[in-house]
């Protein structure tokens, strides 16, 4: 089967280590959220897998191969990375912008090129936006225009670093759906970085909650959201009602001291 895989992953910044001997995978066809709170890792996490940052220590296979000495081109061919804040207007139409998810000048696009981008974006419900220029767009029209240029590349692999944050519900539950049926009909690995656990347990098939640095648990949604392990790694008390088999977070209140 085709996956991630991560072992021992250690990274530092300026000296001071952020990944303590982190290990993990994402396997084809499955939907893995990344929880965690702020500082925990998670984007640094993202980072490393995409080929941005290189861990000071451990491994990263991607199909098998050591991500370690492959360059960018190489590792775009299996994974497709969406960082925070990718939804900022350019001044480029949605076509364009999504053009540029091929990593291809663009005297070389031809008509089989023209046609894949359109797809995508019809996929996404953004076929009728595809000449309006991105700064017209919402933001939640936006975030769609950078998963469409993620997803124009057709990796095996896709890494979302908080793609909901600033979106409405209605945007929210599209950009679930859209994930979902990236897992389900494309059999594509999804790795989501997400701040809402509520929509952790709605989108993945498996969440891996990170606090400094380190894993404290990976497994399915019921697994790993339960009060006592939010509470742990949040420092939060929460309470939790659970519909059909998926636990919710319906309230909270701050942990007291000893509590």
């Amino acid at each position: 089967m085709s996956r991630i895989e991560v072992r021992g992953l250690r990274y530092a910044y300026r000296g001071a280590e952020v990944l303590h001997g982190v290990d993990g995978r994402v396997d084809a066809g499955e939907v893995v959220a990344l929880i965690g709170p702020n500082g925990s890792g998670k984007s640094t996490l993202l980072r490393c897998l995409a080929g941005i940052l290189r861990p000071r220590r451990g491994e990263i296979r991607i199909a098998g191969e050591p991500l370690r000495g492959q360059r960018q081109a190489r590792i775009a061919r299996h994974l497709a990375y969406v960082p925070q804040g990718s939804e900022a207007a350019e001044p480029l139409t949605v076509l364009e912008s999504v053009l540029l998810g091929l990593g291809r000048a663009s005297w070389r696009y031809g008509p089989a090129d023209l046609a894949r981008a359109e797809r995508v974006l019809a996929r996404l419900g953004l076929g009728e936006l595809a000449q309006r220029p991105l700064p017209e767009l919402s933001g939640g029209q936006r975030q769609k225009a950078a998963l469409a240029r993620a997803l124009v590349r057709e990796a095996p692999f896709l890494l979302l670093d908080e793609p909901t944050n600033h979106l409405d519900m209605r945007h929210e539950r599209d950009l679930i759906e859209i994930l979902t049926r990236c897992a389900r009909e494309q059999g594509q690995g999804v790795l989501v970085v997400l701040h809402d656990i509520n929509v952790a347990v709605q989108l993945a098939d498996r969440i891996l909650l990170l606090r400094d640095g380190q894993v404290r648990a990976d497994g399915p949604p019921r697994q790993v959201v339960t009060a006592t392990g939010i509470r742990d790694a949040y420092g939060v008390a929460v309470r939790l009602v659970e519909r059909g088999g998926t636990p919710f977070v319906a309230g909270y209140e701050l942990a007291r001291p000893g509590g």
